[in-house]
């Protein structure tokens, strides 16, 4: 019993590094979590498109030892994208996302969380359309004022306004934004994240963004300074 016990364990580490490995994001949040230490930034995590709830589940089990006083907030409106559509969808080109891609239901990812040992009392889930849920009443209810980091991994342009919107009164000097899909739609600066944060930061003269990483060949992450 013993030596089958060694064995299953062992079979747990390997899965678990083979996953470290092939997940690029998992990497991402150690060095986020390497920068919030130091940084000593006053907030919540929060990620917004969840899918499964694998790179939540890290984040939260990652940084919750090191930053007691972090919750962690999980938006996604657990129906998968919308219908890519306007700037989403030039001639067709939709990069690749289509309407319901990456459904998972809001019971799944909760399962995710748990399993993954996290205290479910530092963990809240908000669960709709961006544009619907993301205003003051909604930090309200969940108690939130400030946000330390912000993974934002909402594949398109539209949905990653109504993000970007929701945070300007919520980061501080030093909180730091992850754009999962940075690169995607082609790398172009007129389209998708890209264009989303270049207009909010033209609607938003006293922040700036600085370059921290790179994250697999799709995202980057940056820190916000306030001017």
């Amino acid at each position: 019993m013993k030596e089958i016990s060694q064995i299953s364990a062992l079979e747990r580490r390997v899965a678990h590094l083979e996953a470290r490995i092939h997940n690029r994001r998992w990497a991402a949040v150690e060095e986020m979590g390497d920068y919030l230490v130091g940084a000593q930034v006053p907030g919540d995590y929060c990620e917004f498109g969840l899918y499964r709830g694998h790179t939540f589940q890290y984040a939260a089990r990652l940084l919750s030892p090191a930053l007691p006083a972090m919750r962690f907030i999980g938006f996604d409106s657990f129906e998968g994208l919308p219908a890519p559509a306007g700037i989403d969808s030039v001639n067709g080109y939709t990069s690749n996302f289509s309407e319901g891609e990456f459904a998972v239901s809001l019971d799944d990812v909760k399962r995710t969380v748990a399993a993954a040992g996290m205290d479910m009392s530092k963990v809240a889930f908000v669960k709709g359309w961006f544009n619907e849920t993301l205003n003051d009443k909604t930090a309200r209810d969940i108690g939130m004022t400030h946000v330390a980091a912000a993974w934002i991994d909402c594949d398109l342009y539209e949905s990653t306004v109504p993000v970007l919107e929701f945070l300007t009164s919520r980061v501080s000097e030093g909180s730091i934004l992850l754009f999962d899909d940075w690169r995607v739609f082609r790398n172009r600066p007129d389209r998708g994240q890209q264009l989303a944060c270049r207009e909010w930061l033209e609607r938003n003269p006293g922040l700036e963004l600085r370059e921290l990483f790179s994250f697999g060949h799709h995202g980057l992450a940056f820190s916000v300074l306030k001017r």
